[in-house]
């Protein structure tokens, strides 16, 4: 399970490397079902690992000029404010068992459910989607603050960088692919390590511990994965990934559905 775990973290570092997003989705699942970590501790994990990774992307493409820095630090400061909120001072509040009207729940089951919804949105939208090209528009910069809000409220709440979010938009204001996936890496590694920040107050978190040399193994093989990714980035067709990815997706998903309900 050990090794199987670790090839996965290297298929998520590649798709991080070719499309700028989408890998932290699938850390969570990763860590919580192969290395048998808790879901609070796994978005912690995931976030950690997103953001040395995207970093490592940032540092590869700064050479080849692919990351709009402007456009990078209008969506940056919103998303990182609402994330370190929210793992500050909403999640150390957040009960692990607790009742809805006549319906107990628990932290768990809601983190796997919001999983689920974005796995499904996520992939759905690429599957279906009959827009064969996204056509620039006009900065708008209100648009660019409630998606900055809406990334770091994934980031914060299930350690999701948001990058399949992030990328539509960016070029929807007019870069290109590369540009898009470099200035979305340079997003989610400020964004997670931001939302870490605010994890180091988590007294549940801190007391629990975090397994070093297994998420070093992780960040070390994901890292090794952005690099094939950007390598591969020339040679991939990025709409036959994002399907093949989208039906990952759907997998997976599936899989969170089957443990959750038995």
């Amino acid at each position: 399970m050990y090794i199987i775990g670790l090839f996965f973290a290297l298929l998520i570092g590649i798709v991080l490397g070719l499309v700028g997003g989408g890998g932290s989705i699938l850390t969570v699942p990763l860590v919580n079902y192969y290395f048998d970590v808790n879901m609070l501790i796994a978005t912690t994990y995931s976030l950690f690992v997103v953001a040395v990774a995207s970093s490592f992307g940032v540092l590869q493409r700064l050479k080849s000029k692919q990351i709009d820095f402007k456009q990078g630090i209008i969506f940056v400061i919103p998303s990182m404010i609402v994330a370190f909120a929210i793992r500050r001072w909403i999640m150390p509040m957040f009960p692990i068992q607790f009742a809805l009207s006549d319906f107990e729940l628990s932290r768990e089951i809601v983190i796997t459910t919001l999983l689920i919804i974005v796995m499904i949105y996520t992939a759905s939208k690429t599957l279906f989607s009959k827009r064969r090209s996204v056509e620039p528009e006009k900065t708008n910069f209100v648009a660019i603050i409630f998606f900055g809000i809406l990334t770091g409220l994934l980031s914060g709440f299930i350690g999701a960088g948001g990058g399949f979010i992030i990328v539509p938009i960016l070029l929807r204001l007019g870069l290109d692919m590369k540009k898009a996936v470099g200035t979305s890496m340079f997003i989610i590694s400020i964004q997670s390590g931001v939302a870490l920040i605010g994890d180091s107050y988590n007294e549940e978190i801190i007391s629990a511990g975090i397994d070093w040399k297994l998420l070093s193994a992780l960040t070390v093989i994901t890292v090794g994965g952005v690099f094939m990714g950007g390598f591969f980035q020339k040679k991939v067709s990025s709409e036959f990934l994002r399907k093949v990815f989208s039906l990952v997706l759907l997998v997976v998903a599936g899989g969170l559905i089957y443990k959750m309900v038995f």
